[in-house]
């Protein structure tokens, strides 16, 4: 399995994420922040299968941007999975034709831009390479993590979250767990914040990743840019050898 953190910086390479999202064996993407401004164009034309965690903005903005750029008169088109919630601010706060035309409702009538598909916690979706487990997380809106496994391993995607039970019960029973992708967003001087807006600071990151078997990689993603230096120190400061900060661009390999 192989996974890349986009970037979402303009011009040179940096460590930070502005937006978020990842694309899996280059052609499945988990949430669409950057999705849309992913370049050369080729790439975004593989992406077949998006799954968006929730509906806040820098898990999906560009999304629609992406829809566009990939768009043919042919058949087939991406398939978007997301829970209910999602897609109701999919079809009201989006794809309402004052901020973006209704590729919802243009893709019932024409070629089609997208199909849509509801996931819920705990159903997996199975495709053709892998399967993806979408499981609830704590979030201020509902919001999902997603556990992908293919015939060798599993990986987990945690983000956004604050402190989580039913993530680390299914981890625990999945089997050959590689890696968990882990949103650490704040640093402890924030811990207040963390706290009100469903999030990780990097005390509460320390707390969840106890839950997780020693032999389990375990990438801190999500550090919000502003705190990134404070984040990434107090992380390295943990002494864990199985903890590394997680660095757009850069192909992991499960």
């Amino acid at each position: 399995m192989k996974i890349e953190l986009l970037p979402s910086t303009v011009g040179d390479s940096a460590p930070r994420q502005f937006c978020i999202g990842a694309v899996v064996n280059d052609s499945i993407a988990v949430d669409a922040g950057t999705l849309g401004l992913l370049w050369p164009l080729e790439r975004q034309l593989q992406i077949r299968e998006i799954f968006l965690s929730h509906s806040h903005l820098d898990h999906i903005a560009t999304l629609p941007l992406f829809l566009d750029n990939v768009y043919r008169k042919r058949p087939g088109c991406p398939t978007v999975y997301a829970d209910k919630d999602t897609q109701r601010c999919l079809r009201e706060d989006i794809f309402n034709d004052r901020v973006w035309p209704d590729f919802i409702q243009l893709s019932r009538k024409e070629t089609p831009f997208l199909e849509l598909r509801l996931i819920e916690s705990l159903v997996p979706v199975t495709l053709s390479d892998l399967t993806v487990t979408p499981i609830s997380l704590n979030h201020t809106i509902p919001t999902l993590g997603f556990i992908l496994q293919d015939e060798t391993c599993a990986v987990a995607f945690v983000s956004d979250t604050g402190p989580t039970e039913t993530m680390w019960e299914v981890l625990l029973q999945t089997d050959n767990l590689q890696a968990v992708f882990l949103e650490a967003s704040l640093p402890n001087s924030h811990r207040w914040l963390a706290e009100k807006s469903g999030h990780l600071c990097s005390e509460m990151f320390a707390s969840e990743i106890k839950q997780l078997t020693e032999h389990v990689r375990i990438i801190a993603c999500h550090l919000k840019p502003t705190h990134f230096d404070a984040i990434s120190a107090e992380l390295n400061s943990l002494g864990h050898s199985r903890l590394e900060i997680g660095v757009p661009g850069f192909d992991y390999t499960f």
